[in-house]
């Protein structure tokens, strides 16, 4: 009989394997918790249970912890008291909830919202600790429109062990520094050992079956199982059915490849949890282009505008993607060193210029020029002294492009974005050889939709109640999003992680 939780139109993915058999065990391990899962939710999760008092094993699938991007962000915090910056959580609700289409599930919003400050100067605490000596900064360059505006929130950590070896400032120094303080306090990571099935007795899920390569052995979880495995944006069939707009990126950046595949998505179905409304929401940032893309004139493969360019840059993906369009050109000329400074007071964001914090000038023209320099060696920005040479060397049709760019000029001049509405002050000419097309289109960074869980994380049948004994955390759980990744607070999905993992921690305890 089928599982009223599984859509029977859905493939070979959400079928459930054969059961793994009593003879196939070779070893049984017992714990508080069972963290399935070592990216930032489940490490923030393992260590908040281990100073609770709780003996916790974390299961994962690869051969170390992991940490993707450089942005943790939050409503407020300690820190950002200190700099002067403090948010108003009612507003951010509204405007949260009205980016999601109204189809988030407010409980869960507000359980961030909530509890992202202490959950953040919990974190801040560890990681400036002798060993990780890590700096905090705010990320300042936000989108500073009213349609689409930005807040400050995002944290990022500098000058700790990870960046110090190049890594991204930010998620690999939290990481890092939270792993080793739960390897302090016995919480025992088994890598290479990734979760295949869960385990229920009477309807509650007591644990999970994990295998290496010597077998299969089970862990078996006194208070609780935690499913903190990513994403399924590595698996194509998963995407196919669930967020099928995935496929429309021509790039997928997750890092390991191979660890987003679903897995948790797949063992919570089979448990008996249900997943939220489809299509999944995705998280997707132009990092396999060029770096930045501004807000002048933006064409198509055809040399047509197609968009107002005044945009945030989730928005501005999601306008690529609803086109079918792989990438765009975004256009600048030889007066950007000028122009691209006067569209800052208005807009500005991720990708817009410069990566600063709020102690740096958000404009760099040396650091620009270096960029541009760079763009041009791999392809990803083009140069010609003409209009009709810019369309030659991109590909586009030159009538196109050449009228394209007339009649965004004329409209600069009438002082009127006729076409697309976009804001006067950021009607800029683009008329000062040379010229430049910027190489962008949408990476998808995850897929960030999952299980129904509900303010205790607990994971949720069809019918919204709770399957006994397993937590959700992280991208395999739902409910943040709704039906886009609100760009607000860049960051939040690492913000919400983080914060969510640490209630849960307590919440295992009680």
């Amino acid at each position: 009989m089928a599982q009223a939780n599984i859509d029977p139109r859905w493939g070979d993915w959400a079928r459930e394997p054969a059961p793994i058999l009593e003879k196939q065990i070779r070893e049984t391990l017992s714990s508080d918790v069972v963290v399935i899962g070592a990216g930032i939710a489940g490490v923030t999760c393992a260590l908040r249970s281990a100073q609770n008092g709780l003996k916790v094993i974390v299961l994962e699938k690869s051969s170390n912890w992991s940490a993707r991007g450089g942005n943790i962000g939050v409503p407020n915090s300690r820190f950002m008291r200190e700099q002067g910056y403090e948010n108003n959580l009612d507003e951010i609700a509204r405007e949260w909830i009205k980016r999601c289409g109204n189809r988030c599930d407010e409980e869960i919003v507000w359980l961030f919202l909530k509890n992202g400050e202490e959950a953040m100067n919990w974190l801040l605490d560890i990681v400036t600790l002798p060993g990780y000596g890590c700096r905090p900064a705010l990320q300042a360059n936000i989108y500073r429109g009213e349609t689409y505006r930005e807040i400050f929130g995002s944290h990022r950590l500098f000058d700790g062990p990870m960046a110090k070896k190049g890594l991204r400032p930010g998620a690999a120094d939290a990481v890092f520094a939270m792993y080793s303080e739960a390897v302090k306090l016995g919480v025992r990571f088994i890598f290479d050992s990734p979760a295949v099935r869960l385990i229920k007795n009477g309807g509650r899920v007591v644990g999970a079956v994990a295998e290496d390569k010597e077998g299969y052995f089970r862990v078996l979880a006194e208070r609780g199982t935690v499913l903190a495995t990513g994403d399924i944006g590595g698996s194509d069939d998963m995407c196919a059915e669930l967020a099928p707009l995935a496929s429309r990126c021509v790039t997928k950046l997750y890092t390991p490849k191979g660890c987003n595949t679903g897995d948790g998505h797949r063992m919570g179905l089979w448990a008996g949890g249900a997943f939220e409304n489809t299509p999944f929401p995705l998280m997707m940032h132009p990092m396999a282009f060029y770096f930045a893309n501004y807000c002048f004139l933006f064409v198509d493969q055809n040399g047509k505008r197609f968009m107002n360019e005044d945009n945030y840059i989730q928005g501005k993906m999601n306008a690529l993607i609803s086109r079918n369009l792989s990438y765009a050109w975004s256009i600048i000329d030889g007066g950007w060193e000028t122009k691209i400074p006067m569209t800052l007071p208005y807009g500005g964001g991720l990708f817009w210029g410069r990566d600063h914090s709020p102690d740096e000038s958000p404009f760099s023209a040396e650091q620009t020029a270096g960029m541009m320099e760079r763009g041009i060696k791999s392809g990803q920005v083009v140069k010609a002294d003409t209009p009709e040479e810019l369309a030659e060397k991109t590909g586009m049709p030159v009538d196109n492009f050449v009228n394209t760019l007339r009649r965004y000029n004329s409209l600069v001049e009438k002082g009127h974005d006729d076409d697309f509405g976009k804001r006067k002050e950021l009607l800029i000419s683009l008329d000062k050889p040379p010229y430049y097309a910027l190489k962008f289109g949408p990476s998808l960074l995850a897929v960030v939709g999952g299980l129904r869980v509900n303010t205790e994380l607990n994971v949720l049948n069809e019918k919204n109640v709770p399957v006994p004994g397993l937590y959700a955390v992280g991208n395999v759980a739902g409910g943040r999003y709704g039906v886009d990744y609100p760009m607000l607070l860049a960051g939040n999905s690492h913000g919400t992680a983080m914060t969510f993992g640490y209630v849960l921690g307590d919440i295992l305890a009680n």
